[in-house]
Parts: structure tokens; C-alpha cells; sequence
């Protein structure tokens, strides 16, 4: 399933021994604890298929929103599960969605992912 890297392993030195037996972290993390919740928010969203499949759709249909009509045909499942996927990315600000007479249409936030991709590279 994983392919096996042939990059070097990274280098093992040993590390000073702190009375109580703990270790100096050699770093420290860059993200602080609220930040690192906000950022939870955004990856547990995206850790469905389908949601990220839905991502996907959005993202190809920008700028243009989207239907939730035209999305419900895309994924085998009922209107109701849909709907709450769709809820799921509006409540942590990947997608936005804006009510035409009777229907939803569904559209990614600018630059929503622009922290989680930051923080990635």
C-alpha cells in the first residue's frame, strides 16, 4: 500500500539527559493551541471521501456555485446525508452557500485552505 522511500533516514544524534530523566525537544511546535484547534476543525472536515469529493466538485465548478440539486445526483446517497455533509464543510469555513428561491447553491470560501496548505509546505 505504501511505497518504500528511498530518501535518506533522517540523522539519530543522541540527546542530553535532563534531570527527572526528560529530554530537550531539539524543536518546538510552530502552531499554538488555539491554532492548532482551528486547523483540527478544517482536517477533521475534509478526513470524509465525501466531503472531500464534494470539495473536489466545488472546487472544479468555481467561481460558479453549485446546486445542491445538481450535487445530489453526483453521490449515492439521500438528500438528508447530503445536507449534512454540506453542513459540515459550511460550519468549519471551507464552503459557503447562498439561498436562491427554494434551493441552496454551494460554493468554496476563497482561500479557506490557504492556512492548512501554509502550514503544510
Amino acid at each position: 500500500m505504501f511505497a518504500v522511500m528511498s530518501a535518506a533516514l533522517p540523522v539519530l544524534r543522541p540527546r542530553e539527559r535532563q534531570t527527572g530523566g526528560c529530554c530537550v525537544a531539539p524543536v518546538e511546535p510552530d502552531l499554538g493551541a488555539g491554532d492548532a484547534v482551528a486547523l483540527a476543525a478544517t482536517v477533521k472536515a475534509l478526513a470524509d471521501p465525501t466531503r472531500l469529493r464534494i470539495v473536489d466538485t466545488l472546487r472544479k465548478a468555481a467561481p460558479e456555485a453549485v446546486c445542491q440539486c445538481e450535487l445530489l445526483p453526483l453521490f449515492d446517497m439521500s438528500q438528508p446525508a447530503l445536507s449534512k455533509h454540506l453542513r459540515v464543510l459550511v460550519d468549519a469555513g471551507l464552503v459557503a452557500t447562498e439561498r436562491r428561491g427554494l434551493w441552496a447553491y454551494y460554493f468554496l470560501v476563497p482561500d479557506a485552505t490557504k492556512e492548512l496548505i501554509t502550514w503544510l509546505s
